[in-house]
C-alpha cells in the first residue's frame, strides 16, 4: 500500500471519530445521558480507532461531560447564575486550545477556541445548540452535519485501552477520603481553574468522587497525556479540574509540571501558578512561574500585576520586575499605572548609588609632603541599563511610544477626556531614558505647568529633575 493511501485511510477514521464525538456531546448537551453512555461504549468497543491518538482523549472527555451533567447540581456554586454556571468549565476539543489575555482580563482569563488543526468544538454549557462540525486537513476541508442517530444501551464491554500499572497506582481507585481543609481551598480557587464548588457533606463527596463516569474520565485523559503534545494539552485542563475535586493536589501538580516541561504553552503555566497560590506557595517559585507566563504572553497584565505586588511585599526583586515591565512595554501599548511602576523602577535605580556607577582611582603621585589622592569617576548610567537588550529597547520605544505622532494623539487625548495619567506617566519613564530635554518630555511638562493639574505636574517635575539622559539617539 503506498503512502498516499495510507494517509487517506487515516484521514477518513479521523473523520468518523469527530462525527462520533460530535454525536455524543449532542447526546450530553442534550441530557440524553444514556444514549451518550451508549455511544461512548460502542466508540472504546471500536478497535478502528484504538490506534489514533485522540480515541481516549475522546473518550475522557466524553466521560467528563457526563458527569458534569450528572452532578451538575452538587457541583454548581451557590451563587452562580442557573444558566450560565457552567459556562467556564474548560472546553476541551481534540486539539490544543489557545488562550489570551487582554488588557482587563484575569491572569488566567480563556478564550477557547480550536487550533490550527481545527478539529470539533465542543461545550458543556446547557440550553446550547448543535453546532456543525468544521474538519480540514491540508487543502482539503469539509464541513459535515452530524446526524443524530438513536443507539441502543449496551453494558459497558472489557477494557480495550491498556493502562499502566503505576499510572493506576497514582489516581487511587479506593474510596477516596472528604478533606474539609482541602474542600475550603478547592472552594475559593479562580473560577477558571476550577468553576466547580465541591460540595461540603461528606457522603455527597464520596458519592461524586466515587462515581463510575469520574474514574473513566480520569483513566482515559491520564491516557492521553502520553499522546503527542497538540492532543495532550487538551485534556490538561479537565483533568486537573477532575484531580482537584477527587483531592489528588499532588498528582495533579506532578502532572501541570510535565506538561510544563513537556510543551511551550502559557497554558500549563498558567495552571500551575494558579495551584502554587493556593498549594504550594513559594516566592521565589511562584515568582518564576509568573515570569515564565510573561515570557509566553508578554501582554498578560495581570500576572504582571501579581509580580508587582510581590515587589511591593518584599518578595521579588525591583531589577526583575524592570526587566518583566519592559517585556509588557515591548509588546503592548500599556495602561498609566504600569508607566508609573515603570517610573517608581528607574527612580529607584538611580536613587540608590551603587558601585557600578561609582568607581575610584589613584593619581598617580605619592610622597610624604603631598599625600596620594584620589579622583571618582561616575557613571550615569545602572550597569542593568548598559547592555545591549536596553538599547534596542530605547531605540525600539523611541518609535512605537514617544514619537511626535504619538504624543499628538495623546493630547488630543486629553483634550477630550481631561485624563493626563497617561501622558504624565510615560514623560516620567522618558526623562529617565532619554533626557530631562527630551521633546516629549518637555512638551508635557509645558502642558503640565500651564494647566491646573498640580498634582500630576508635582510628579512630573520631582521624576524630571531626577531624570538622567541614559541614551543619546540625536
Amino acid at each position: 500500500m503506498r503512502l498516499e493511501e495510507y494517509m487517506i485511510l487515516g484521514l477518513g477514521r479521523l473523520e468518523r471519530l469527530l462525527v462520533w464525538y460530535e454525536q455524543i456531546c449532542h447526546f450530553i448537551e442534550h441530557e440524553m445521558n444514556n444514549e451518550a453512555y451508549s455511544t461512548v461504549i460502542s466508540l472504546m468497543q471500536n478497535r478502528d480507532f484504538a490506534m489514533l491518538p485522540r480515541a481516549n482523549l475522546f473518550i475522557g472527555i466524553s466521560f467528563y461531560k457526563m458527569w458534569c451533567n450528572k452532578f451538575l447540581k452538587e457541583l454548581q456554586p451557590e451563587d452562580a447564575d442557573d444558566n450560565g454556571s457552567v459556562s467556564n468549565i474548560s472546553e476541551s476539543g481534540s486539539g490544543s486550545l489557545v488562550e489570551c489575555s487582554g488588557r482587563d482580563e484575569s491572569v488566567c482569563s480563556l478564550a477557547s477556541e480550536v487550533s490550527a488543526r481545527k478539529d470539533s468544538e465542543t461545550s458543556v454549557m446547557k440550553n446550547k445548540k448543535v453546532s456543525h462540525l468544521s474538519i480540514s486537513d491540508s487543502e482539503t476541508r469539509m464541513d459535515t452535519k452530524v446526524k443524530v442517530m438513536s443507539t441502543p444501551y449496551v453494558t459497558p464491554p472489557p477494557q480495550l485501552y491498556a493502562i499502566s500499572e503505576e499510572n493506576e497506582a497514582s489516581l487511587g481507585d479506593g474510596i477516596v477520603e472528604f478533606d474539609p481543609t482541602v474542600i475550603n481551598i478547592l472552594g475559593d480557587m479562580d473560577p477558571w481553574l476550577l468553576p466547580f464548588k465541591p460540595p461540603e457533606d461528606p457522603d455527597c463527596y464520596r458519592k461524586i468522587v466515587n462515581d463510575s463516569y469520574y474514574k473513566e474520565a480520569v483513566k482515559y485523559m491520564r491516557q492521553t497525556l502520553q499522546s503527542p503534545p497538540h492532543v495532550s494539552l487538551a485534556a490538561l485542563h479537565p483533568l486537573v479540574q477532575i484531580l482537584l475535586i477527587g483531592g489528588h493536589v499532588d498528582e495533579a501538580m506532578k502532572v501541570v509540571e510535565e506538561m510544563c516541561n513537556k510543551i511551550h504553552d502559557v497554558k500549563p503555566f498558567r495552571i500551575k501558578a494558579l495551584m502554587m497560590e493556593k498549594f504550594h506557595r513559594n516566592s521565589d517559585m511562584l515568582a518564576k512561574c509568573y515570569e515564565d507566563i510573561l515570557k509566553i504572553d508578554p501582554c498578560c497584565i495581570t500576572t504582571l500585576k501579581k509580580l508587582i505586588g510581590m515587589c511591593l511585599e518584599d518578595e521579588y526583586s525591583r531589577e526583575s520586575l524592570t526587566e518583566m515591565i519592559a517585556l509588557h512595554v515591548e509588546a503592548s501599548f500599556p495602561e498609566p499605572e504600569i508607566w508609573k511602576e515603570l517610573a517608581s523602577c528607574f527612580s529607584n535605580f538611580f536613587e540608590n548609588l551603587d558601585e557600578d556607577r561609582l568607581s575610584v582611582c589613584l593619581d598617580g603621585s605619592e610622597d610624604k609632603r603631598n599625600p596620594q589622592t584620589y579622583s571618582v569617576r561616575y557613571n550615569p548610567t545602572p550597569k542593568t541599563f548598559t547592555k545591549t537588550s536596553w538599547t534596542l529597547r530605547a531605540k525600539w520605544w523611541l518609535n512605537r511610544h514617544f514619537s511626535p505622532q504619538m504624543l499628538e494623539t495623546e493630547i488630543k487625548n486629553v483634550t477630550l477626556t481631561g485624563d493626563w495619567e497617561m501622558m504624565t506617566y510615560k514623560a516620567a519613564c522618558a526623562s529617565y531614558i532619554y533626557g530631562r530635554e527630551f521633546g516629549y518630555v518637555t512638551k508635557v511638562y509645558e502642558l503640565l505647568k500651564s494647566s491646573n493639574k498640580r498634582e500630576f505636574f508635582k510628579f512630573l517635575r520631582e521624576h524630571r529633575v531626577n531624570g538622567n539622559k541614559m541614551y543619546n539617539f540625536e
